[in-house]
This record gives structure tokens, C-alpha cells and sequence, in this order.
């Protein structure tokens, strides 16, 4: 019963051109015609929560070692398409109910294929505003890795050039998943700022709205994320990045179980390469 329990919470509890600034990792850049970006993303995650199950009070912990690895092309006039897989390398879940023995679970392998397009509705790098609309798909592919769901995930974001290297930007993504899973409307809003040829700080806050499901309640979680864009050769960047990460109270309708708001942190770097 309490592995059942876990299971429906873990899902809510649980995202060739001059070297010059020649990169496309802004939400609202389009790789041209012919252009091709690929990216390796390594991450640790940390986050720790109270729990209460039939009555039992105690602690949940989760810490993960994953990776995400992209491909991007531009088709031309505007469009790019790109398609991504992640690969867990160890998640581990604990939970210490008082007066009982720890419980453990693990995942590890590949998780869902998913692919995505979008299409600038207007402006360009230069222009003072840019818009682009996109749709992500992400198929329920994988197996004890993967989420169960397809989910189907429109979204808008726009940027703003204000010059001297600054770019404001905002995101709103919703993400449908079915098999009466719990959806997720996402507002992004973030701060770009080029310090020199070399080196790009994004900060950015995500919040995220998960609707309540016939079996759980609604819930919230922010990110407060900082990274930054370093290049190392020719078209080539690493980008480290740190976030703090909460998540609020979330519990079954029959209030048989609650996980109390939880938080963490999460670090890792991602190898960025544009062609």
C-alpha cells in the first residue's frame, strides 16, 4: 500500500558561424537553414520532504544522477525541429517512517524519446522583439524509466533585444498527459546578459502549476535556477548551472497520504556545440 501511495505522488514530487556569440540556447533562437546543435546535459538532484502515509509521519528523500542528450536542425524560413532522450544513471528514493525500517526504491536507464518543433511568429537576433510558438511531443517509450504518459506540450515565449547585451524573456508552456495523470501549466520568466565574448549569465524562475487529479490534490513547485554560457573553442560552450528547487504540500483525496512542501537543490553542466 505504501509503495502504491509513493508511486502516485513520486510523479507530482519529482524539466557553422562566427565564434563571436554564436550560439542558439535562447528560447526564442532558430537555428537557420542547415544549421545543426547538439547538447549533453549531466545533473544531480537533490530534494527532501516530510511524508505522512495512513497515519505514519517520517521523511522522503530522492537524489538523482541524470543526463539529458538533444539534437536540434533548422529546416529554414523560421522553423527548427529537435529531438531529445534522457538516460537516468541512478535515481534513489527513500523513505523513514518513524518506528519502521527505511524503504528504498531505484530507477536507472533510458527514459521517454520526445520531439519538438517551433516556429518564429516574429522578429529575428537583431529585431527588437521576438516571439516563437512551438509543440513538444514526449511518447511513452521507455519503461520503469520513463514517466507512463504521453504528453502533448504547447508553448509561447518572447524575448525583448534592449541592447548592450541584455535580453529579458517569458515562457508559458502547458504539458497534457493522459491516463488521467495530473497536467502542468509552466510560467518561465528569465534575464539574459552577455558579459563579454566568452562568457553569457541567464538567470531564471520557473513556476509550475499541476492540476489535481481524481486521485491527488493540486500542487505547486518553483525553480530558481542561475547559469551560465562559457565558450571554449569555436562554437563549442559548457554550461554549469545551480537551482534551488520547492515544491508545496500535495495529498490523496482519501487523505490516506501527504507529502509536506519539500526542497532541494539541483547542479550539473551541460556540453553545448552548434554546427
Amino acid at each position: 500500500m505504501k509503495k502504491m501511495v509513493l508511486a502516485v505522488l513520486g510523479g507530482i514530487l519529482m524539466t557553422t558561424a562566427n565564434a563571436h556569440a554564436e550560439h542558439k540556447l535562447l528560447v526564442t533562437d532558430v537555428l537557420d537553414k542547415k544549421q545543426v546543435e547538439a547538447q549533453a546535459l549531466f545533473e544531480y538532484s537533490h530534494l527532501k520532504g516530510d511524508v505522512t502515509i495512513l497515519g505514519d509521519s517520517g521523511k522522503r528523500t530522492v537524489n538523482a544522477t541524470e543526463s539529458l542528450y538533444s539534437v536540434g536542425v533548422g529546416l529554414g524560413h523560421g522553423l527548427e525541429v529537435s529531438a531529445s532522450v534522457p538516460y537516468i544513471f541512478s535515481e534513489r528514493d527513500k523513505v523513514e517512517l518513524d518506528g519502521f525500517e527505511p524503504e528504498y526504491g531505484k530507477t536507472d536507464g533510458f527514459g521517454d524519446l520526445a520531439l519538438e518543433a517551433k516556429y518564429r511568429l516574429l522578429g529575428g537576433e537583431e529585431a527588437p522583439y521576438t516571439v516563437v510558438a512551438g509543440l513538444g511531443l514526449k511518447f511513452d517509450t521507455a519503461g520503469e524509466a520513463g514517466t507512463g504518459t504521453t504528453n502533448v506540450s504547447p508553448f509561447i515565449a518572447a524575448s525583448a533585444n534592449l541592447g548592450h547585451h541584455n535580453t529579458p524573456y517569458a515562457i508559458y508552456r502547458a504539458t497534457i498527459r493522459n491516463h488521467d495523470e495530473y497536467d502542468t501549466h509552466t510560467v518561465s520568466v528569465g534575464f539574459e546578459k552577455e558579459l563579454n565574448h566568452t562568457v553569457t549569465l541567464d538567470a531564471k524562475v520557473d513556476a509550475n502549476f499541476n492540476t489535481a487529479t481524481r486521485d491527488v490534490t493540486a500542487n505547486e513547485d518553483f525553480n530558481f535556477e542561475v547559469s551560465s554560457y562559457v565558450q571554449l573553442a569555436h562554437n563549442f560552450y559548457v554550461l554549469p548551472s545551480v537551482a534551488y528547487v520547492v515544491s508545496t504540500d500535495v495529498r490523496s483525496k482519501d487523505n490516506a497520504l501527504r507529502a509536506g512542501s519539500a526542497d532541494g537543490i539541483r547542479a550539473g553542466f551541460s556540453l553545448y556545440y552548434l554546427f
